[in-house]
């Protein structure tokens, strides 16, 4: 049987049960494998841009005895993934504007039926930013801490309803006292760069950076 990581076990458990899934940059395809193996999953798609990894996907997929249940495709984000193919979508390992940019090239994703489960690993606020623009909604979002580093996992829907709100690109969608490490950490991150600007006589954006990093800090 095939056991996750912490971070990979958080983006399972935001699976739902008997959807089908298409696992972006799958690398090894030990997400997608799991599920099938879990029975969480019927079948899945296990799609990767680069060549060799996706190599690393049939091994294992072989090896689990699941050709028969796990489509591997070479390809670039979505373009592999037919809209009628898939209920859930996970996304990670990415950076976040990386993830941004998949989304935004499959604008199919745009429909309720549909789970998005993403892990940006840099930039969690540039996704954030573009799922509230782009009208999805984040159903629940947790953090993952690893060793010494920590991870966003969330999962969204499609709601059809823009939002701008930028501290909550900043803040995340956690628990409260879940978040409170990720947002004082992203305060600091704030102070660092309203810092840089205000060296360069940005007053507009450092006051404004500012503002956010005292609102994060106070949650």
């Amino acid at each position: 049987m095939t056991h996750l990581d912490k971070r990979l076990s958080a983006v399972a458990a935001l699976i739902r049960p008997g959807s089908r899934l298409a696992d972006i940059g799958t690398d090894h395809a030990y997400l997608p494998v799991y599920l099938v193996e879990q029975e969480i999953c019927p079948c899945a798609i296990a799609s990767d841009i680069g060549a060799g990894p996706l190599e690393a996907a049939r091994r294992t997929v072989e090896a689990a005895g699941l050709s028969g249940e796990i489509s591997c495709r070479l390809g670039n984000g979505l373009a592999t993934v037919s809209a009628d193919e898939v209920e859930d979508i996970a996304i990670a390992g990415m950076g976040g504007e990386t993830i941004a940019a998949i989304l935004e090239a499959a604008p199919w994703v745009k429909d309720a039926r549909l789970r998005l489960v993403l892990q940006p690993m840099t930039h969690a606020e540039d996704l954030r930013r573009w799922l509230l623009r782009s009208g999805f909604s984040v159903l629940e979002e947790h953090l993952i801490r690893d060793k010494r580093h920590q991870y966003p996992v969330m999962a969204a829907e499609y709601t059809a309803t823009p939002v701008e709100d930028e501290l909550a690109c900043y803040a995340g969608f956690f628990e409260a006292e879940e978040g409170r490490p990720y947002r004082q950490h992203m305060a600091e991150h704030l102070r660092r760069r309203a810092a840089g600007l205000s060296r360069a006589a940005n007053t507009v954006e450092t006051a404004r950076l500012v503002e956010l990093a005292e609102l994060l800090r106070k949650m």
